[in-house]
């Protein structure tokens, strides 16, 4: 890729990883090497096992099962927060190759929020991208500031929910939300 920019995909609507997803199959299109990792997400969801099948991604799963975080004990969240470190260790190291077209981070806007990961990592790759590297961060914002991000960024999308069925108690659907 000639020159890649940032993508930033947040908010409480629907759609961002779908997002994030079609961008990965549009470069694979044309040959580019794409790298996902998606924080806070277990390698089950519907797209993943289509994504990880197409020639010329490399997929950084999370190994075991990852609870909602904010029902944790201060301890528990820390064993996360070091679970979550090493696999960004290992991305990041990808990422700074510059071997990769398009890196996609799936809500990874989670995880700076969070503070999951340092926050000045995160930072660190949105500034220091190899040139030619499209990079895409999802997530929620959880209406915290976010402007560090999103100045940083060359594409800013944000998906604002006005409905949907999670509102009224219904769970995740496979093949739609999963």
């Amino acid at each position: 890729m000639e020159k890649g920019c940032i993508q930033l995909y947040y908010g409480d609507g629907k759609g961002k990883t779908t997002a994030a997803m079609g961008q990965i199959v549009r470069c694979v299109g044309h040959g580019f090497r794409v790298l996902l990792y998606q924080f806070l997400k277990e390698p089950t969801s519907g797209e993943i096992r289509v994504i990880r099948s197409l020639p010329g991604v490399e997929y950084i799963p999370n190994e075991g099962p990852i609870p909602f975080l904010f029902n944790l004990t201060p301890e528990q969240q820390e064993f996360y927060r070091q679970k979550f470190q090493k696999s960004f260790d290992q991305v990041r190291q990808k990422f700074f190759t510059g071997a990769y077209d398009l890196v996609v981070l799936d809500e990874i806007i989670d995880a700076y929020n969070l503070e999951l990961v340092p926050r000045e990592q995160i930072l660190e790759m949105m500034e220091k991208k190899p040139e030619g590297t499209e990079l895409v961060l999802t997530g929620h914002d959880y209406g915290m500031d976010i402007r560090a991000l999103t100045d940083r960024a060359d594409y800013v999308t944000k998906f604002v929910k006005e409905k949907h069925p999670f509102d009224l108690g219904q769970g995740c659907r496979q093949g739609i939300e999963e």
